[in-house]
């Protein structure tokens, strides 16, 4: 049975050149992880998902089945014997967080950081393929990655001992990559990388820096994508953090996320590869949407052709949610390509996430 609700959805890649292109509809994103409170099984999870965005369009499925992944991955760290506690903490907030440094006589390896993501990601594809049977094309099945500075900072801590130690971060990134994307193709799977710390990064710095720290943090992203066959499909999500629907901090406007993108754009190109569709978040933790003019200001300065997916949608604030939608674009002069929520639907309820999706749908329509 072909289905006119869940249309396979290609991610957008960025044009090579800037110039005029007909609008399409705005696709819905799904940023990552789904509600707690779900059944744990990955084909009623993934149900849930195409249930309640019906006539959107889609540009992925995510199915991670814990909203907790990466915090489950930080407490498990503690059973590593190459690495040793230096401060407890239950992951409720960004101050009580685990931190770990490499215990006195050992070598950290990349199976001391491994995720695991393969593992995880086959049965998905698996339970999307018997969706797939039914609802006709479905679009891809999609896969976070956290960017291995991240996952160093989040290890680890000090920036110094994060640092040291990124290569192996980065290793252990770069083979899980290349394991999904052998295993399973583009029509399979879509790629989303995942990065609070650059933002946080940029935002701490001062602003004359920021330039030089951008393109610094758009290598390290760079390096990632290009790990993965030219034909992967990648997004980018950037992000100001969501734990306990709290974030990293509150951002005056885009600026930040113009640098990087821009900078990762330019990276990209010398690769020779194509540059991702981009989720910029408008609206961080429970704030709502930002809304004020000057905000979006900087995305006159976006690189022509990139694909932004809006991360606007707040369902407390559909009118300010709508009206963050109409200022991104008239500052861009064109559609985006998609909307979002700012960041995954893991801190809210399964009510919330509904509210949401539909909101969201709503506006990917209007």
């Amino acid at each position: 049975m072909t289905s006119r609700l869940y249309p396979a959805t290609p991610v957008p890649q960025a044009r090579a050149a800037a110039g005029p292109r007909t609008a399409s509809p705005r696709f819905v994103h799904l940023v990552g992880s789904l509600p707690s409170g779900l059944d744990s099984d990955l084909h009623t999870r993934m149900r849930w998902v195409l249930d309640h965005t019906t006539g959107a369009r889609l540009s992925a499925v995510p199915c991670d089945v814990d909203p907790r992944w990466i915090v489950d991955f930080l407490m498990s760290r503690a059973q590593v014997p190459a690495l040793e506690m230096v401060r407890s903490g239950e992951c409720e907030s960004y101050a009580d967080m685990p931190v770990y440094r490499v215990r006195r006589g050992h070598r950290l390896t990349v199976e001391d950081v491994e995720l695991g993501r393969l593992a995880e990601v086959s049965p998905a594809v698996a339970s999307w393929r018997e969706l797939g049977a039914g609802f006709g094309p479905l679009p891809p099945v999609q896969v976070s990655v956290p960017s291995p500075l991240d996952l160093a900072l989040f290890t680890l801590g000090a920036s110094a001992r994060a640092l040291r130690y990124f290569p192996v971060f980065e290793r252990m990134i770069s083979a899980e990559v290349a394991a999904i994307t052998h295993r399973h193709g583009p029509d399979e799977v879509a790629l989303q990388l995942e990065s609070p710390a650059v933002l946080y990064a940029l935002h701490r710095v001062p602003e004359p820096a920021r330039p030089v720290i951008a393109h610094l943090l758009a290598f390290q992203l760079a390096r990632v994508i290009v790990s993965a066959p030219s034909s992967t499909r990648w997004t980018l999500h950037l992000c100001h953090g969501d734990l306990g629907h709290v974030s990293l901090f509150g951002p005056e406007d885009l600026a930040p996320a113009v640098l990087v993108i821009n900078a990762l754009a330019a990276r990209l190109r010398a690769f020779g590869r194509r540059m991702p569709a981009v989720h910029i978040p408008m609206a961080h933790g429970d704030q709502p949407p930002l809304v004020d003019v000057t905000s979006y200001a900087p995305l006159r300065g976006l690189v022509r052709g990139i694909d932004v997916i809006a991360g606007c949608v707040d369902e407390r604030q559909p009118e300010l949610s709508a009206k963050a939608l109409s200022l991104a674009e008239a500052t861009l002069g064109q559609r985006v390509a998609g909307v979002a929520a700012a960041c995954g639907h893991g801190r809210r309820t399964p009510a919330e996430a509904v509210q949401n999706l539909e909101l969201a749908a709503q506006i990917a329509g209007s």
